[in-house]
């Protein structure tokens, strides 16, 4: 008898795939939010180590009848909730201390020198909406994770170590909850609008091979699809891509990259290479 793996792997699996660390964004305002124009989806908080991860913590409240052996569907209540990105920041920035350092001022100290000062507050003043923007292989755009009201809740912890590994400051970034809405979560994810089935990747008419003369290629996709190419060998993406609007004329040996991209779906990459013997 034959064997063979059971799977819930799908057709469309692949584009709900996550990749790369992402990236923090610090003042994300969702109503400048445009998926086109990456200047308005906040600040970078700059290069960090060993990836970023997103928690959503909940405590319910399950209540405990007489004679019951455990717990009872529709008995229980959420006493609890919040979100929190944990990140290991790597610049020792200016916006790094401010961010995590709560209450202390930035002034001029010379010329020479800038100053943070402690303030003398004791009550954390700066809170700031903080959004981990992260990768699906199959969607033009990025699952954005938003923190409301998010502030440091770490401190700054800095180990010199030995020279030889890298410098890290461990950052952890708490949601507060508006004091006008104290039982709605903090916490939102812009998820992009993907489709069901499997787009194809563009066709090119020639196909790569050799060629003794320039060559005109043309692509073609699946109707309504974008076409977005290379011609460097590098890889396509809607903001990093051609568009493909004619032909393509080869003038020298040259590898043809595309992807077609449809609302939010990505398909994969097809690859020709045009040599011109």
């Amino acid at each position: 008898m034959a064997l063979k793996y059971r799977t819930g792997l799908t057709e469309d699996s692949f584009k709900h795939l996550l990749i790369g660390p992402g990236a923090i964004m610090a003042d994300f305002d969702l109503d400048e939010f445009d998926p086109d124009d990456e200047s308005t989806w906040g600040i970078p908080l700059g290069a960090t180590k060993g990836g970023n991860k997103f928690f959503y913590d909940t405590e319910y409240h399950v209540a405990e009848p007489d004679g019951t052996l455990g717990a009872i569907k529709g008995m229980e209540w959420l006493i609890a909730a919040n979100g929190r990105i944990e990140t290991q920041l790597m610049e020792m920035s200016k916006r790094t201390m401010n961010n995590s350092m709560a209450n202390f001022n930035l002034k001029t100290y010379n010329a020479r020198y800038d100053l943070f000062e402690h303030n003398g507050e004791i009550a954390p003043t700066q809170y700031r909406t903080i959004a981990l923007v992260a990768e699906l292989i199959g969607s033009r755009d990025p699952i954005i994770i938003i923190l409301e009201n998010a502030r440091v809740t770490t401190g700054v912890e800095v180990d010199l170590n030995n020279g030889k590994d890298d410098v890290v400051i461990p950052t952890t970034f708490e949601a507060r909850y508006d004091p006008g809405a104290p039982t709605k979560v903090p916490v939102k994810i812009l998820y992009p609008k993907l489709s069901g089935g499997f787009l194809t990747a563009p066709e090119a008419n020639p196909a790569g091979g050799d060629f003794s003369n320039d060559v005109s290629v043309e692509l073609t996709a699946e109707s309504g699809a974008t076409i977005y190419y290379t011609t460097d060998g590098s890889l396509p993406t809607a903001l990093t891509g051609t568009e493909y609007t004619g032909a393509i004329t080869i003038t020298t040996t040259t590898t043809v990259k595309a992807i077609a991209v449809k609302g939010s779906d990505v398909s994969p990459v097809s690859t020709n290479i045009y040599t011109i013997t």
